[in-house]
């Protein structure tokens, strides 16, 4: 017994005084982890007082000793009791004057315990071991010693109720289960035995080894108070206590039996012994050491398997990159797993918009209140800055995170969620956000799962960035082949010189501004000395535009002189544009034919800018349009022409929308009525002059503002 509670006592010293050091160091700004150094510190002298005692039972200093022994008893059950009312950290505390009004019990009898005969009146030794001879007043000792640990017990237990950290109560229920543990060998030890059996010998075990749970069982829940398992660390520190007693036992048995048994008349040689300690240390670590591990662990060992499973699943995700809906294919091999794995109830991912920075939902599954969130939202100015995973108890227990709480808490609540997941390319721009909600069995989210998340989410990231850099160098080396063929296309079709025919003069200016895409128009010699006037608008869809405009100049070229009627035309490369296996896109289109015999002017329009018709001798303008679909958008649809009269003097203009959503450096935009007026004031000049005049005027109004969209204009005067 005498060994027993030695090295129990200061085995309890050594732990004491490590913590007390160990929390300073690492924790000293926060006032909970200093009082906890303070009770490590108490708890410490209290064991070397209790070392002392059992070193030395006769020494004339015993009962000085046994004071300050049993004061350290009273500080630290008084310590515990405050030690609760502001653990954790970051929820509301105890006020102050609440702490100060239960510290007065405590401090009195610090004093009393110290000082007083009425407690302690002497020290000794009775049969071999420690005995003390309380004072007549002792039971006000046990009267605040119990006021304390009830406090404490009882501030835990409600704590552990109404805690707004979900996550951390469960945790924090689980610590208080460990300090009723150590309580309760404290409270056997000191009080039990003592009163009900009048036996003092397990005192200095019952103190030594509760006040040893105690410190050990709190320094890991200040250790790191946002990844506590205390299921896990219970269970580990199980498997070793059972692990000790397995290995201890049968040594202790062996080296204390076994060295005593004669065989033939001589006894076993030291020798012989120590191998038989061996073989059975070999024995216990082969073959029962893994079972006894897999009954404390194998709900873990059991998630650890399923975590490999799912991370195999994921490594074939980049293997599909040839082959189509490759994105598709990607999410569901990485996202959707998620629901029956780890029973995620609802998961949603989205995606950085490059134009405005916004993210928008991409992929994922189950209900989500969220489709979109801007680039300066909370969850996304909090991520940039801690870019990491972010757990939803996070928000309580991370200091760094304090600017956020009051925005986040809220939006994760009402959101329903639990976690979030950033997602960063090699540049370290966010690209995704990736945002669970609650498991299926409404509980937290356990420590092992954030971890395998956390593996997951740099896992996901890695991907993601490769196969977003990857498609982003294809799109560059199809966006500049994209870029050759427009450019080629535009070339070959866009006329260098207009078409003549009597009674007309006609001029054109096209302004390249567009690399994808952009504008076509032309001019045809119809039968019986006709001319044909089109202009169509295929915006900037790359290949797909030079093929649509190719397909335009085809139709035009070969069959347009051939149509004497603009809408037999139009509804010619409606039906080509439709039913072509080459190009699935629309434009609008306008198209006009001039009679050279009769003046007269008969047109169709297809969604494109009306044609400017100027009366010189009445000075009005007239918009020539009619009704109809962009060509391309439906294959019934038909479209109608219609005819006027032009007398000699009569000027036309047509022109793209590059024109007419033209903006200048004010925002301004550069509106058709300047146009207009410049025909209006030089009535009298040619369609090519007229053209000149405008583009004086277009690159007044710009000034240095570059254009992005292709200008096309046509000007004719009828003669």
């Amino acid at each position: 017994m005498f060994y027993i509670q030695l090295t129990l006592s200061i085995t309890a010293t050594v732990i004491s005084l490590y913590i007390c050091l160990n929390t300073l160091i690492r924790g000293f700004r926060f006032a909970v982890n200093r009082l906890f150094a303070l009770i490590s510190f108490a708890t410490a002298v209290l064991n070397v007082s209790l070392t002392y005692q059992i070193l030395f039972p006769g020494s004339p200093h015993g009962t000085g000793a046994a004071r300050i022994y049993l004061a350290m008893i009273s500080l630290v059950a008084q310590l515990y009791f405050h030690y609760t009312q502001i653990f954790p950290r970051w929820e509301k505390r105890a006020p102050g004057w609440v702490i100060a009004v239960t510290a007065v019990p405590g401090l009195a009898m610090l004093a009393a315990a110290l000082f007083w005969d009425g407690i302690l009146a002497s020290a000794g030794i009775r049969e071999g071991q420690i005995h003390y001879t309380f004072g007549a007043h002792f039971y006000l000792y046990y009267i605040v010693f119990g006021f304390n640990i009830l406090g404490a017990l009882i501030t835990s237990l409600y704590k552990a109720r109404v805690l707004e950290n979900e996550a951390f109560r469960i945790q924090f229920f689980y610590r208080s289960f460990g300090d009723l543990t150590g309580a309760f060998f404290i409270i056997a030890g000191f009080i039990v035995f003592p009163l009900a059996f009048n036996d003092q010998r397990f005192h200095p075990i019952g103190i030594s080894m509760g006040f040893i749970m105690l410190a050990v069982i709190n320094y890991y829940a200040l250790s790191d108070e946002r990844l506590l398992d205390f299921r896990r660390f219970y269970l580990r520190v199980s498997f070793w206590v059972t692990i000790f007693l397995l290995l201890f036992v049968p040594a202790y048995f062996i080296v204390r039996h076994v060295g005593v048994v004669s065989i033939a008349g001589q006894g076993i040689p030291l020798l012989g012994v120590t191998l038989l300690v061996f073989f059975y240390f070999v024995v216990a670590f082969r073959l029962i050491a893994p079972r006894v591990e897999n009954m404390f662990s194998g709900r873990y060992l059991l998630f650890e398997r399923n975590i490999n499973e799912f991370f195999q699943g994921l490594s074939g995700a980049s293997d599909t990159k040839n082959r189509e809906g490759y994105w598709d294919i990607f999410f569901e091999t990485t996202i959707d797993p998620l629901g029956p794995r780890f029973g995620i109830v609802s998961v949603a991912l989205f995606m950085r918009n490059p134009r405005d920075g916004s993210f928008l939902y991409t992929h994922g599954f189950g209900e989500s209140v969220l489709t979109t969130f801007e680039a300066e939202s909370d969850i996304v100015r909090c991520l940039n800055e801690f870019p990491r995973l972010l757990e939803r108890s996070m928000l309580y227990t991370d200091e760094r995170l304090s600017a956020y709480r009051a925005e986040l808490r809220p939006f994760f609540a009402s959101a329903r969620l639990q976690v979030a997941l950033p997602f960063f390319n090699h540049e370290n721009t966010l690209i995704g956000i990736m945002l669970l909600g609650d498991l299926d069995s409404k509980k937290p989210y356990p420590i092992e799962l954030i971890n395998a998340l956390d593996m997951y989410r740099i896992h996901f990231e890695l991907t993601l960035a490769n196969s977003l850099y990857l498609e982003e160098i294809a799109e560059t080396q199809i966006s500049e082949h994209d870029r050759m063929v427009v450019k080629s296309v535009k070339n070959r079709i866009i006329p260098k010189k207009m078409a003549q025919v009597q009674n007309i003069r006609i001029s054109s200016l096209f302004l390249d501004n567009s690399d994808y895409g952009g504008d076509y128009f032309d001019s045809i010699a119809v039968k019986n000395q006709n001319l044909g006037i089109f202009m169509t608008d295929t915006s900037n869809a790359g290949i797909a535009s030079a093929l649509l405009a190719l397909e335009f100049y085809t139709v035009l070229h070969t069959h347009g002189a051939s149509c004497d009627s603009p809408e037999k035309l139009l509804n010619l490369l409606n039906w080509v544009t439709t039913t072509s296996r080459f190009s699935d896109s629309k434009a609008p289109a306008f198209y006009c034919i001039f009679s050279s015999s009769t003046r007269a002017l008969t047109y169709a329009n297809a969604s494109m800018n009306p044609l400017v018709l100027f009366d010189a001798n009445r000075e009005t303008f007239a918009e020539l349009n009619t009704g109809g679909d962009p060509i391309g958008m439906d294959k019934a649809a038909t479209y109608e022409a219609r005819s006027v009269q032009t007398m000699p003097g009569f000027i036309g203009t047509l022109f793209s929308r590059g024109l007419t959503e033209l903006t200048g450096p004010e925002g301004t935009t550069y509106s058709t009525g300047r146009v207009k007026d410049i025909i209006r004031l030089n009535r009298n000049d040619s369609p090519a002059l007229l053209i000149r005049k405008i583009y004086d005027d277009l690159k007044g109004f710009l000034g240095e503002t570059k254009l992005m969209s292709d200008i096309s204009l046509i000007v004719f005067r009828v003669e």
